[in-house]
């Protein structure tokens, strides 16, 4: 059984402030947490291996985790089980295939470190306050993530060149023979897809915490629109089909009031209108129509599923995938990567890799369902609502382009453990 949450208070001494140190963890962690797992652009390569923030970020988590853990101060729970089994069969298959992919060892240590993320994340984001403080430190951090992407992507758009944090998503052509490029925001994270992935979530934050009752709201309203523009300019598809059914489920569980519903639609109404005056031409049908990417996807996901099931139990190890290409019409075989969550998993750690990742997805599932029945009754709900919704909407980006390597996620679901937590601990 674990251990009563109160309890952690007298664990550590107090220090001369008054705060021991595991609550001075809980008060930075949520604001550190959230800005590392912000920059997965490569920062330098030693020798091999890529360095990013995120990753220096799971590396400072770890070493936080094994002196709370070495304190006895950890707190486990099925999620804590069903991610560390997951982790367990990355690394199971990676070392099984290392004879004929060694660079396997390299890449399922990111595994690792984001469990670390994770289980710091759900340690930080315990208890009402927690929660409130990851609250604010993922929109604080999504707000300047969301206005230098918004900026830098637009301003691309009229200079037609890369600044920096954009880069080219695609030529489009207006009319018949004028060209134009367009750029998505990548700021921190490492291209437009993942930026708008990472928006997904205090997106839906800022929609839950907006009241019907008004009050003092502008700041929210604000973070809200920040948000709203990031997630337009952002040009991913699958995040805006995720946005307009975040604000779907919005009006339907929070019955917003009209003029809430109109300042949401006036937002994205002019983030499209300046994304339209920057770039000379809308891009909204031309990506909501381009089929060039969704063959290539194809061909991606073809070319996955042929190499997997050579080896369909066990995989090929972590980042395995790396190698994979598809042959040219001339030149040589162009080297692909595969966005889509479940074939990634299937091709670099089998059939036992995925059936732990499904086995995972049910464990939070169950609990988020459990979370959202006590919060019926209780008198001050969880986030548990929202950050499900959110992570729905993951889930269906990572269809197409997934963040499995990057630690946000991991610290998403540390933010969601923590928020479907019963008052008292696991049983």
């Amino acid at each position: 059984m674990a251990r009563d949450p109160r309890e952690h208070d007298h664990d550590d001494p107090p220090t001369s402030t008054g705060f021991t140190w595991l609550q001075a963890l809980r008060v930075a962690g949520p604001f550190l947490l959230i800005a590392g797992s912000a920059w997965s652009s490569p920062l330098t390569t030693v020798f091999t291996l890529t360095l990013t923030g995120d990753r220096l970020l799971g590396v400072a988590a770890l070493a936080a985790l094994i002196v709370v853990g070495l304190r006895r101060q950890a707190h486990w729970t099925p999620v804590h089980t069903a991610l560390a089994i997951f982790v367990g069969a990355q690394i199971l298959t990676t070392l099984l295939n290392a004879g004929t992919w060694p660079q396997g060892p390299k890449f399922v240590a990111v595994y690792v470190l984001g469990f670390a993320c994770f289980a710091l994340a759900a340690e930080c984001a315990r208890g009402a306050d927690g929660q409130r403080r990851m609250a604010s430190a993922w929109i604080a951090v999504a707000v300047v993530v969301a206005i230098v992407g918004t900026v830098v992507a637009n301003l691309s758009n009229v200079y037609q060149r890369p600044l920096w944090g954009a880069g080219q998503a695609q030529v489009l052509f207006a009319g018949t023979s004028r060209r134009l490029l367009l750029f998505g925001p990548q700021v921190t994270l490492s291209e437009w897809n993942l930026f708008s992935s990472f928006l997904v979530v205090p997106f839906t934050l800022s929609l839950w915490l907006w009241r019907r009752d008004g009050g003092s709201q502008r700041g929210r309203v604000a973070a809200l629109a920040a948000a709203v523009f990031g997630l337009v300019t952002g040009i991913t598809r699958a995040t805006w089909l995720s946005m307009a059914a975040l604000v779907m489920l919005w009006t339907w569980a929070k019955r917003p009031r009209p003029g809430q519903l109109a300042t949401l639609g006036a937002m994205a109404a002019a983030a499209l209108l300046v994304q339209a005056l920057c770039l000379g031409a809308s891009p909204l049908f031309e990506r909501g129509l381009e089929r060039s990417t969704v063959t290539h996807r194809f061909i991606i996901n073809d070319a996955t599923i042929e190499s997997w099931e050579t080896q369909p139990l066990l995989g090929h190890g972590a980042g395995s995938v790396n190698r994979l290409s598809v042959p040219t019409r001339a030149g040589p075989p162009m080297k692909i990567w595969t966005g889509n969550v479940v074939l990634f998993v299937l091709h670099d750690s089998g059939m036992l890799g995925f059936a732990t990742l499904l086995a995972l997805t049910v464990v939070v599932c169950r609990r988020g369902w459990r979370a959202m029945r006590r919060d019926a009754h209780a008198p001050t709900p969880s986030l548990v609502v929202p950050l499900l919704a959110a992570g729905a909407a993951l889930a269906f980006a990572y269809q197409f382009t997934h963040a499995l390597w990057l630690m946000y996620p991991y610290v998403y679901l540390g933010f969601l453990t923590a928020s479907t937590e019963p008052e008292g601990g696991d049983a």
